[in-house]
């Protein structure tokens, strides 16, 4: 009996990475290597971000720029410890997310999820996921860093991340419909 069950296990792995199974095999294993890397680089991000604001802390002022409105203008100003919010909110959402990538039956997939397509909108989903945190953890640095400096922000910067975040909504949704209607 533990033979004809060890046999199957094989039996099963081995079509498990056959045909398009596969390949849906294949893309859950490098979004999960995207994953790992966003996730790095976020890291990395804010061990920089963290490190500047130590390495700076004596030498910035008390008041520091808090809030920026839609131009780009600082319209709220605040006391430096302020600056310890948006490092903890972006570890916070790094948690939140890592957790939320470990549970994909709670993900909202715009697309209808069949046996055949669940792995490769899981993948999909995934990148989505793990380049959303990534941007996110780098706005937030800009934000800070900009605050640290006590400049406004450039329009383009504004612009630039408002834009990025429409094209990249519209492509995520772009990017599942197709892959439902490939693993049909």
């Amino acid at each position: 009996w533990d033979q004809w069950k060890a046999g199957a296990k094989e039996n099963a792995r081995r079509l498990e990475f056959d045909g398009v199974h596969g390949e849906e095999c294949e893309m859950k294993e490098k979004a999960k290597q995207f994953h790992q890397r966003c996730r790095n680089g976020c890291w990395l991000i804010v061990i920089v971000q963290l490190t500047g604001l130590f390495l700076r802390w004596a030498s910035l002022p008390d008041r520091i720029p808090a809030h920026f409105d839609a131009a780009g203008k600082v319209d709220r100003w605040g006391s430096k410890a302020e600056l310890l919010v948006l490092p903890w909110i972006s570890i916070l959402m790094m948690a939140g997310l890592e957790w939320v990538s470990r549970h994909p039956k709670l993900w909202n997939i715009p697309v209808a999820v069949t046996e055949h397509n669940r792995e490769a909108l899981e993948a999909v989903t995934l990148r989505i996921l793990s380049l959303a945190e990534l941007l996110v953890v780098l706005w937030f640095a800009l934000l800070e860093y900009f605050s640290m400096t006590g400049r406004s922000l450039p329009a383009g910067l504004i612009l630039g991340f408002v834009l990025s975040v429409a094209v990249g909504i519209c492509a995520a949704i772009f990017w599942c419909v197709h892959t439902a209607k490939k693993y049909r």
